[in-house]
């Protein structure tokens, strides 16, 4: 084994998704104080110090918080051999990882799913760096028991097929940072513990899945007038509150709808979803500060309600095509351009 405390690059080899932190513990040479169906990994002082957790759910699931820094940069390869689907946030860190000729940089306050098979990746976090990252790690078939029916699977199957093979940011959320802070700071123990960690693993799965569209297609809805004048006062509601955004429970008790009314009608109605609705709206109002009030980057993604310039960017090539900084540099060259045709 080589010696850890030099730079050197650590091979781990995943069979299942539990083999990871079994094999980390090996290449590191650390000692683990085990439960009933916690794991802890104290982080030997040659590599570092702090500590890795892993609760085990059942077979093909288990959640891990690190809570480490390293003595050196901290290099793996990792031969990931079997599926695995994995929600992840980087409450603080450097992360850089890379396969495919594909790469991935994550720092701090970002969410990220992963759904990867059959694929070597290189994983690189930085010496000196306070890394606390949680993680909920499941088979993707673990995903098929919560399918009603053959509709319903082929649903789910069609959405890891669309994150298959990659590392994406997902858009954070207030909803989404209080179920990772209920994940860490979880103070129940034993049976208890094994539940709520479940249930709040599961309810970070649902906020993904709502951000991220993952939707039953149903024949469409009957909408009544009253419907969609409520529909109507919810896109105003939406619009008006685009920078801090209200939730899908608060939306629809203001509105008089129920939730799955309130998701399925607004998309049939409109043509998009609530969540795609407040990206267009923050948007169209960075845009506009960048272009009006000459605006940075940074003070447009603050003023439009994003914390993490990172998150901004993300949304913002996704919806524009470009990074912010690149849409600036050709609105100025653009801007130029017509000064010199005027004269």
């Amino acid at each position: 084994m080589p010696r850890v405390g030099v730079v050197v690059t650590l091979d781990v080899i995943v069979t299942n998704i539990h083999d990871y932190f079994d094999q980390f513990t090996e290449v590191v040479n650390g000692q683990v104080q085990h439960t009933a169906w916690d794991q802890r990994l104290s982080i030997p002082s040659p590599v570092g110090n702090g500590s890795i957790t892993r609760t085990r759910i059942r077979p093909g699931m288990e959640i891990v918080y690190a809570d480490v820094t390293f003595q050196e940069d901290m290099k793996l390869r990792i031969q990931e051999a079997c599926g695995i689907f994995e929600l992840s946030y980087c409450v603080s860190g450097e992360i850089y990882c890379e396969w495919d000729g594909k790469e991935s940089y994550t720092d701090r306050e970002t969410s990220g799913v992963l759904c990867l098979e059959d694929v070597q990746v290189y994983e690189e976090m930085k010496a000196g760096v306070h890394h606390q990252l949680l993680e909920i790690r499941l088979e993707p078939s673990e995903l098929f028991h919560y399918a009603g029916d053959v509709l319903e699977k082929h649903q789910i199957e069609t959405w890891l097929q669309r994150h298959k093979g990659s590392i994406d940011r997902v858009p954070d959320s207030s909803a989404i940072q209080r179920c990772v802070s209920d994940l860490i700071h979880c103070t129940y123990t034993g049976t208890m513990k094994r539940l709520y960690m479940e249930s709040k693993a599961m309810e970070y799965i649902a906020l993904f899945g709502e951000i991220d569209g993952l939707e039953v297609t149903n024949p469409q809805l009957n909408l009544q007038r009253n419907d969609m004048d409520r529909l109507h006062d919810a896109k105003q509601l939406i619009v008006s509150h685009y920078e801090h955004p209200l939730s899908i429970r608060q939306l629809a008790r203001l509105v008089g709808l129920n939730e799955f009314k309130l998701k399925k009608g607004f998309r049939e109605r409109y043509g998009m979803t609530i969540f795609e609705l407040v990206r267009r709206e923050r948007m169209e109002k960075a845009l506009w500060h960048m272009e009006v009030e000459q605006m940075n980057v940074g003070e447009a993604a603050v003023s439009v309600g994003y914390s993490n310039a990172s998150n901004f960017t993300t949304m913002f090539r996704k919806h524009y095509g470009c990074n912010p900084s690149e849409y600036v540099r050709r609105m100025k060259q653009q801007d130029m351009k017509r000064g010199f045709e005027r004269q």
